[in-house]
């Protein structure tokens, strides 16, 4: 709906679930598109605005405030990792998916999240508007976004209770490797424990997802492996994460949350039932 409430019907050409990022088409001419800025040149302290429909209802809000930090990994309720830019301008339900714009109405993000708790106040999140529009690119050619870091294993959390019960550390447990895979490349094996991707800690397999999201496929990152009761250093280049790929990822996270086992018993036996599952 425009702001003369003119209504279009969209298609959905494609999204990225990851990134939290779609993109939509309507049949329609003679409209104007809104100017883009750049990111990249966001500093703390800028000025900004905020537009959008707070509590699905108070249609073409607009709010303002100022860039409050760039950067900023954040990770939703469904565990995802972005890189976003923090924002102090008022956000509410129903912001989401607004723009965020500069003092010279270039569109620079896009609102995606708030920190919402008792006593909490002005940390909104914004996607910097280069790599939404990278993504929005990819979709475009490709139908999915391409650069995906992927290992090629299925991995479950070693807890601090799990690992002290079995004399175990703290760490993503892989539980499966594919064959031909990065992982497979660079020599893990069904059993090992990663405590650290480069000088990113390990401490769950939601970690290791967090942690993989931060490369593009093509990059290579040394792995800390805990093997036969020591500690040895691997190096991993990673694969491209295909669309089949997430397809099945997301079929194996819903069966695993039903309490289900995928993969096979791990090595460990009557372990495995205590390890939160993933495919990375």
């Amino acid at each position: 709906m425009m702001y003369d409430e003119t209504e279009y019907v969209a298609e959905i050409v494609g999204f990225d679930e990851d990134s939290d990022i779609a993109v939509l088409k309507i049949d329609a001419t003679g409209l104007n598109a809104a100017e883009l800025g750049d990111s990249d040149e966001l500093v703390v302290g800028q000025e900004i605005y905020a537009v959008g429909n707070p509590l699905g209802e108070l249609t073409y809000t607009m709010t303002s405030g100022i860039v409050s930090a760039t950067n900023r990994t954040i990770t939703t309720e469904e565990g995802v990792a972005m890189n976003m830019f923090q924002i102090d301008a008022a956000v509410n339900s129903g912001n989401s998916g607004g723009p965020v714009y500069n003092t010279s109405g270039q569109v620079i993000g896009i609102v995606t999240a708030k920190y919402s708790d008792t006593g909490v106040e002005g940390l909104g999140f914004a996607i910097p508007i280069n790599e939404a529009i990278h993504i929005a690119n990819q979709i475009l050619t490709y139908g999915y976004v391409t650069d995906k870091a992927y290992m090629g294993v299925s991995a479950r959390t070693v807890t601090a209770t799990i690992a002290e019960y079995y004399g175990m550390v703290e760490g993503a447990y892989i539980d499966s490797v594919n064959e031909g895979s990065a992982a497979e490349a660079a020599g893990l094996e069904v059993g090992d424990i990663i405590t650290a991707v480069d000088d990113t800690t390990i401490s769950s397999a939601s970690d290791l997802t967090n942690a993989v999201k931060s490369y593009r496929a093509g990059d290579t990152a040394e792995l800390t492996v805990f093997r036969d009761d020591e500690y040895i250093t691997l190096t991993i280049t990673f694969d491209e994460k295909l669309p089949d790929e997430e397809t099945k990822e997301e079929e194996d996270t819903n069966t695993s949350a039903s309490g289900e086992m995928q993969g096979g018993q791990s090595s460990q036996g009557g372990m495995s039932q205590f390890f939160g599952y993933g495919i990375y």
